[in-house]
């Protein structure tokens, strides 16, 4: 789990659906204003400022599987949810359908099903005063990290630096089901290709610069590569080093 950008505006599709039906506007409306593409419009938005990383659990956003879906921080169930709420757009970031989806791809669906839900999937309609929003997080330090075995939990002297409770990070990461075996799996063999690459250049201090460089940037389509924080585990404090070089709106 990494800092993401909030998306600081509407979208012109979401202003334009405000605009249309103002005190009746829904969330079932608005998915379908413009046959969709207003919707559409909204997803895509955020994809692009959230790097095309799921905002809990950081799978790479998949267009073509459909694994994507506007997420509500609050749900929108909540009872300080009246209908405008729901339509806000800072309330909104885009995540992976949390294990759901059909597809034969175990990084994205693992039997049992119910036991390897995350995310939104995970958490539901539960507002829970201890959840960390992960736009409030830091870009530097990283508050999380893996372990080799794939295990995210929070970094307890990171938090306490930056004035976080360790404690609510951690039950965040429980509310968003981020060590499901499925995740834990994939974070824990992106841990053994990081090892297959690098280690052996670990004696070199300029290879494994431009590696951590490589691996913590964006590719030519302004995406990060998937389970960007187990690449920033991985890399310990070289790649915080790298990150601070150039301090990039990406963490």
């Amino acid at each position: 789990m990494k800092r993401i950008l909030a998306l600081n505006a509407p979208t012109p599709g979401l202003a334009d659906y405000l605009d249309c039906e103002g005190d009746i506007a829904s969330w079932e409306g608005f998915r379908n204003h413009r046959a969709g593409a207003a919707y559409r419009e909204l997803v895509e938005t955020l994809q692009t400022i959230q790097h095309g990383l799921c905002g809990y659990c950081e799978i790479d956003i998949d267009i073509e599987k459909r694994d994507r879906q506007v997420e509500h921080v609050v749900p929108q169930s909540a009872p300080q949810h009246d209908a405008e709420h729901v339509l806000d757009h800072a309330n909104m970031i885009v995540c992976c359908k949390g294990g759901t989806l059909s597809t034969a791809d175990e990084t994205r669906r693992l039997d049992s099903v119910r036991g390897n839900r995350s995310c939104g999937e995970a958490k539901e309609n539960l507002v829970d005063p201890d959840f960390v929003d992960p736009r409030t997080l830091p870009a530097l330090p990283s508050l999380t990290r893996v372990r080799f075995d794939g295990e995210i939990t929070a970094d307890e002297a990171a938090c306490s630096n930056a004035g976080f409770d360790a404690d609510k990070v951690n039950r965040t990461i429980v509310i968003l089901g981020l060590n499901v075996e499925r995740l834990q799996r994939a974070r824990e063999n992106l841990w053994r290709a990081l090892n297959d690459s690098w280690q052996e250049h670990h004696h070199d201090p300029v290879m494994m610069k431009e590696a951590a460089r490589m691996e913590l940037s964006p590719t030519d389509g302004n995406d990060l590569h998937r389970f960007f924080t187990t690449s920033r585990s991985w890399f310990g404090p070289l790649g915080e080093d790298v990150l601070k070089d150039e301090p990039q709106k990406w963490i």
